[in-house]
């Protein structure tokens, strides 16, 4: 990891090219109806301009993939964990019958993000108009000659705008931000305040064997739109007990993290698997995210990690 790009992140601006983002288009006259049939989030209410965080679920209520909508004129733009974008595509399109739609992929599009406390104020030099002031909200605009549409981005664990823009432009776009002072900032730098900040990413803290309640991430799921795959059993889960899981911290004792996936254990009994882990540059020391059974989610109790060590829970966010 770059300490220069997570310094940039916790105390400058940094930006990432985040390429490994997956993208669709969801377009037609039907779009709105039809993606709100399959997110926990509400889809159909979303005006141009707006947006939301949710999760696609399968009929168990169990997570397949988080997605951020945002809502265009003509379209609805999906951003999805890396490597989802195929799969989801190829769900949806069963999906459709008699509607409207079309799902679309969109690698011509690539998101260029700015982060860190001083994004804001490099794209008002770089002739931005007023931001975008709800997390997920979008504008179109227009940042050094280039036209992009330009959101406040959520859920990295620093104040965040992500550029969407033509691939070819991104490139030149990126350089004028980099001689204007951003510093550029890897994936694991983003990592680092993420898991700094206790936010769960899919693939690496929850994934199809978690249903949403154990995300901990209330705002992916509304109780109050109409049906989508699975509501069933997550609005039973909500309004009769809540789940048996929850995500939690832990500070590993040592110098290095244990690998994801290691297992982990309580008073003799299992109690869960590492996600996340590395070592913080914040605090010095190797922490991580888990989702535990909630006996072990006491924040001080001690667990046994698979292949030796151990690890205490603690609260979110670490810093």
């Amino acid at each position: 990891m770059s300490e220069d790009g997570y310094q940039a992140l916790r105390t400058g601006c940094a930006l990432v090219e985040r390429s490994w983002v997956g993208r669709l288009e969801v377009l037609g006259a039907d779009r709105q109806r039809f993606l709100n049939a399959y997110l926990t989030c509400d889809v159909k209410g979303l005006a141009p301009g707006g947006g939301a965080y949710g999760f696609f679920t399968d009929k168990q209520g169990r997570i397949q993939a988080d997605a951020v909508v945002l809502a265009l004129e003509d379209r609805l733009r999906l951003e999805l964990p890396q490597g989802r974008a195929p799969v989801v595509a190829e769900q949806l399109r069963k999906y459709v019958i008699a509607d409207r739609v079309e799902v679309m992929p969109a690698k011509e599009l690539l998101p260029l993000t700015l982060a860190g406390p001083g994004a804001e104020e490099l794209l008002a030099a770089a002739g931005a108009p007023a931001l975008p002031e709800a997390v997920w909200s979008h504008a179109r605009a227009t940042v050094f000659g280039t036209e992009v549409t330009l959101v406040r981005q959520g859920r990295l664990g620093v104040p965040a705008f992500t550029l969407w823009t033509s691939s070819s432009l991104a490139p030149e776009l990126a350089a004028a931000f980099a001689a204007r002072g951003a510093v550029t900032a890897s994936f694991d730098a983003l990592e680092a305040v993420r898991v700094e900040a206790g936010i769960p990413r899919f693939g690496a803290d929850f994934g199809p064997d978690n249903f949403p309640q154990e995300t901990g991430i209330d705002e992916a799921v509304s109780y109050t739109k109409g049906c989508y795959l699975g509501q069933e059993v997550v609005a039973r889960i909500h309004y009769r007990g809540g789940v048996q899981r929850q995500l939690v911290g832990l500070d590993f004792g040592g110098d290095a993290p244990p690998a994801r996936g290691a297992a982990l254990r309580h008073d003799g009994r299992a109690a869960g698997a590492v996600g996340s882990a590395l070592v913080s540059p914040a605090l010095g020391r190797p922490i991580g995210l888990a989702i535990v059974h909630k006996r072990a989610a006491e924040p001080g109790t001690a667990l046994e990690v698979e292949a030796g060590g151990s690890a205490a829970v603690r609260a979110l966010p670490f810093v």
